[in-house]
């Protein structure tokens, strides 16, 4: 049976070693007020309470205070006051110790070691696939990119470097893989940031993309649908339709006989997208560190905002989400107030199966505007000209009155209707994954903003435009104004919507205005227009034709009717103050009257204030309480005489050691509010 009673104090010594452990953690982190990771927190508590152990049980036998079988030979109760004052010093160096690791090395940069070995599995990966990429950039001269440069300003000394430079990176994003090549096509339509050399030589790039093997993509959908793909398609073409970076399009048939597209996402998508994301992000933060072009550039916002894009478009469900939203506005109203039907055809959404990796959408027969010259040159100007404005028409619907608008009205995601293989005068609309929208305030700024240009006014463009963006306190309006008023001649001198646009985002952005992402989106939907708008209708002026259109669109935005109900929606936000008002004048005049008149100011009424006067004044306080103990611990601890609470004890030796101790918790505590308020981001 003794093993029996060894085992249960062996068992009961770990549990109380495990406890104290735990409560010392959690002691710790309550009493530095920071996340420190509870691995960290119980491994120093570990090796405090076995160095204080240790001194301890040396401590006792050098003072004399016990034989070296354990025995004490003094009091207990002064055995218990040198015993918890060991152990609570122990704590106290414990705490220096976390502070200064959390300094060194924060919480959370050091991964746990399953995430060590997954994150190793994987930086293996992205290693092999950084090296691959700094390859096709060497080998396309882009050496110098990507070195350390001095030059403050970061521009190029001819145009020549720039187009250099240009082609070198269309050249390496287009052999880096699909992922690449769409953040090229996104940095093609960022004119607001780069020369135009280099965003025209990138609007060549082009996705030649293979389509996955049939059993994959059958394997795919299969999983996404979550049972065999016979179940739910009476037909299903294993050759796809259209073949991208992150899925293909393949026509099918449904079991009750519809036609419709089926877009799948590819095989493995989500993980080399993952991984390419990576090496992106590396490969921006590197350019933003090291060269000052990529610092002037904000290439790490570019990336970040890229991948944000990207990852977005991963989730079907958001397309789906998108493309029932841009339906639910298709409903145009004419210039006499008549409803004219949809401009543009947006296919429906097959709700049952579609899903985040699986889309399933009614079938749209016709072909895209990038490649349907042959179709249109069958058309005359007239036609081709009223298939361009029915599709501006529906543009500036969606940006103006619905909200909701279609971002990316690039030539493939527009199609030309077709019946009995000739165009039938309709279009329709692809790939509504990139959807922006706009809040009442904003459509009606940018409507100011297109009536202001149209009147050549750059004093009510100006306030549109700030209006619309989000202008700093120490804006010079008076200079915006002068630059907005050469803009506007631009735009009424024919300039291409595209450059003209591109260049109101310059100069606000120059002018250190941000630019709300949804606004930025509005204005690269008319540039990417322009082009698909050209292709329809040779020579087609937009902003010319923006003009006419725009009117009767805007004019609904302020018929007397929406003024009337805005009106009311706001009077009836107001009455009850209205009716209080009669009563709270008269109060007034009357303490006029009697001099009783008086305003009172409440200092710090706003709870952030407070807050930040409360913490402030809470740390002097500690501050003056920690540097008050420690410096009294010090006059204690070397003050000469005074009562003996055992042989080699004095009485203020032990206070002082405990004074020292609550002094140099307070110190902990306050060195950590003070490095949390300069490093919010690390605590």
């Amino acid at each position: 049976m003794d093993w029996v009673g060894g085992a249960v104090g062996g068992l009961f010594v770990f549990v109380s070693t495990v406890a104290m452990l735990v409560l010392l953690a959690w002691a710790s982190r309550r009493v530095m007020g920071a996340p420190v990771g509870w691995v960290r927190a119980a491994l120093v508590s570990l090796v405090a309470i076995t160095g204080a152990s240790g001194a301890l049980t040396g401590g006792l036998r050098a003072a004399g205070w016990a034989d070296d079988d354990g025995v004490l030979a003094v009091d207990p109760w002064v055995a218990l006051v040198a015993i918890v004052l060991v152990f609570a010093w122990a704590f106290v160096l414990g705490l220096c110790v976390l502070l200064v690791l959390e300094v060194l090395v924060p919480t959370g940069t050091v991964p746990t070691p399953w995430r060590a070995v997954r994150r190793l599995r994987q930086g293996r990966r992205e290693t092999r696939r950084y090296a691959q990429v700094m390859t096709i950039a060497l080998r396309h001269g882009l050496g110098g990119a990507f070195g350390r440069t001095r030059r403050a300003d970061g521009t190029t000394t001819s145009r020549t470097d720039v187009r250099r430079l240009a082609v070198g990176l269309r050249d390496t994003l287009s052999d880096a893989g699909v992922t690449f090549v769409k953040f090229g096509q996104t940095l093609s339509t960022r004119r607001d940031l780069l020369p135009d050399a280099v965003t025209t030589t990138l609007a060549t790039l082009q996705s030649d993309v293979p389509p996955a093997p049939p059993d994959q993509v059958a394997d795919a959908v299969a999983e996404a649908l979550g049972r065999p793909v016979d179940e739910v398609f009476a037909a299903f073409d294993p050759v796809p339709l259209a073949s991208a970076s992150v899925g293909q399009v393949h026509a099918a048939r449904l079991l009750d006989g519809r036609e419709v597209v089926v877009k799948v996402q590819r095989p493995g998508a989500r993980e080399q997208v993952a991984v390419d994301l990576a090496i992106l992000g590396r490969l921006a933060r590197r350019l933003e560190r090291d060269t000052a072009w990529g610092r002037s550039l904000g290439v790490v916002a570019l990336a970040d905002g890229f991948a944000a894009s990207l990852r977005e478009e991963l989730d079907y469900s958001v397309e789906a989400e998108n493309t029932r939203a841009l339906r639910a506005g298709l409903d145009v109203v004419t210039h006499d107030g008549a409803s004219s039907g949809p401009l543009v055809v947006v296919p429906e959404v097959v709700d049952g199966p579609s899903g985040p990796t699986l889309l399933v959408l009614e079938r749209l027969h016709g072909t895209p505007v990038g490649q349907a010259q042959a179709l249109l040159a069958g058309l005359d100007a007239a036609s081709r000209r009223e298939l361009a404005d029915r599709l501006l028409r529906a543009a500036l619907d969606q940006l103006l009155v619905a909200g909701t608008f279609h971002a990316d009205l690039h030539p493939g995601n527009v199609l030309v209707l077709v019946a009995d293989g000739t165009a039938d005068g309709g279009l329709g609309l692809l790939d509504m994954g990139s959807v922006g929208r706009l809040g009442e305030p904003e459509r009606i700024a940018l409507g100011s903003l297109l009536l202001a240009i149209d009147g050549d006014d750059a004093i009510a463009a100006t306030d549109a435009l700030l209006e619309l963006l989000d202008p700093p306190a120490g804006l010079d309006a008076r200079r915006l104004e002068r630059e907005v008023g050469q803009l506007v001649l631009r735009f009424r001198a024919g300039a291409g919507a595209g450059a003209a646009f591109a260049g109101l985002v310059r100069l606000v952005t120059a002018a250190g205005v941000a630019v709300p992402p949804q606004v930025a989106a509005a204005f690269r939907t008319f540039a990417a227009l322009e082009g698909t708008l050209d292709l329809l209708s040779p020579g087609y002026d937009l902003v010319a034709a923006a003009r006419d259109e725009g009117r009767p669109l805007l004019s609904r935005l302020v018929t007397p009717e929406a003024v009337r109900r805005k009106v009311t929606q706001q009077l009836m936000g107001f009455a009850p103050e209205l009716e209080r008002l009669p009563r709270r004048v008269t109060r007034i005049v009357s303490d006029l009257e009697q001099g009783r008149f008086t305003v009172a100011v409440r200092a710090f009424s706003d709870p952030a204030d407070r807050a930040f006067l409360s913490g402030l004044v809470q740390q002097v306080i500690m501050t003056l309480v920690a540097v008050g103990a420690v410096v009294g611990a010090v006059v204690l601890l070397v003050a000469d005489g005074g009562p003996m609470l055992a042989p080699d004890l004095p009485l203020f030796t032990v206070l002082g050691a405990a004074l020292g101790f609550v002094g140099t918790v307070l110190a902990v505590r306050v060195l950590v509010l003070a490095l949390r308020g300069t490093s919010r981001d690390r605590w």
